[in-house]
């Protein structure tokens, strides 16, 4: 800690990052057969291509809203809790592999959500709950690779990544991470309503 006088310049250079809340960050989360096949698909990616390391370690999830608020756990929970008080689950149709397209740079390879309407719904309402005001929109996916340089992505051979199945989506996972904190953790699951 800085000690003296606040009006006086200092002759080094100090860097402060402003602490601005914590990010909480609101995911579906598949069973683990599908998080086994997307990790699978990952090892495959990375010996036909070199991959980052957040590429090869991040987990197989659907966001939904992530944001940056004041550290209130249970102000979060309860919000979340209302809207899954009139959410039933559902199931989730995976369709093959997708390309979203990054300009002229990089594209993500992902896996397409072939339903994507109740998880379109659910996000309007997480929305609705936390930003009335807000309206954007979101292409739920899940990410097997994101931002692969396009001159790399075209080494790749697609019809090695087109899984399709499905899985019931009964709960939806609410991660945070702190001011400081590298990486998210989870804060709490909560379930659909029956």
């Amino acid at each position: 800690m800085r000690h003296g006088n606040p009006n006086q310049l200092s002759l080094f250079h100090y860097e402060v990052v402003p602490v601005r809340g914590t990010s909480y960050f609101i995911i579906l989360s598949p069973i683990e057969r599908i998080k086994e096949v997307v990790r699978a698909a990952k090892e495959a990616l990375g010996n036909q291509i070199s991959l980052s390391v957040n590429n090869l370690k991040s987990i197989a999830h659907i966001s939904l809203l992530k944001f940056t608020a004041p550290d209130d756990d249970e102000r979060i929970r309860k919000q979340v809790k209302s809207v899954l008080s009139s959410c039933p689950g559902f199931d989730i149709v995976l369709g093959g592999s997708f390309i979203f397209k990054h300009g002229d740079q990089s594209k993500s390879l992902v896996l397409k959500i072939n339903n994507p309407a109740p998880i379109h719904q659910l996000h309007m309402h997480l929305l609705a709950a936390f930003f009335p005001r807000s309206s954007k929109k979101i292409t739920p996916h899940i990410t097997i690779a994101r931002a692969i340089a396009n001159e790399d992505f075209d080494k790749i051979d697609l019809s090695a990544f087109n899984y399709q199945d499905s899985f019931p989506c009964q709960e939806i996972t609410v991660l945070k991470k702190g001011p400081g904190d590298r990486r998210y953790k989870i804060c709490f699951k909560l379930s659909f309503c029956k």
